[in-house]
């Protein structure tokens, strides 16, 4: 049961990597759309005088790579870690994937196929009592007890990635 309990953190820390990934990139259009916006502004009053210098590239690249004090590390860093971040943990979640697709026992197969395979709950269970040549409501009664807790967790966590609650 620990390598369920494994295999469900480390599905929750992806999801929240690319969670967290997905709000720097906003960060960077928006600090992108602030510079260069799709639509020009009007300006009324047209005041000549001076040399001014104005890049906005300066700017914008100033902004980018300035370090924020509370991480230690400007948005360019910090979106290059996460996705290195995410990049691991996909390596990760593929090793465990294939081992727990190895491991014998009805809760790690009903687990499987369940999380991995994406089959509903109802369907898996029918599935695994079929194969293993079981009532349906053995499996229901003893062995989904053992693994629902985990499929909750996940399941909970998709659902408030969805609605934009992390």
């Amino acid at each position: 049961m620990e390598t369920i309990r494994t295999y469900t953190n480390t599905k929750c820390e992806l999801e929240i990597a690319k969670a967290r990934l997905g709000w720097l990139m906003d960060r960077k259009e928006e600090l992108y759309c602030k510079y260069f916006p799709i639509t020009a502004r009007y300006k009324d009053d047209v005041i000549s005088g001076g040399e001014q210098r104005n890049d906005k590239m300066d700017r914008y690249l100033a902004e980018l790579y300035d370090v924020d004090i509370g991480t230690g590390l400007s948005l360019v860093d910090e979106i290059n870690l996460q996705r290195t971040t995410v990049e691991r943990l996909n390596g990760y979640i593929a090793n465990m994937t294939d081992a727990l697709g190895r491991m014998g026992g009805i809760e790690y197969e009903l687990y499987y196929e369940i999380v991995v395979n994406g089959k509903r709950i109802t369907k898996a269970v029918e599935y695994i009592a079929e194969k293993y040549d079981r009532d349906t409501q053995t499996i229901w009664k003893y062995y989904y007890p053992k693994i629902e807790k985990d499929i909750k967790c996940l399941t909970t966590y998709s659902e408030s990635t969805v609605n934009g609650v992390v």
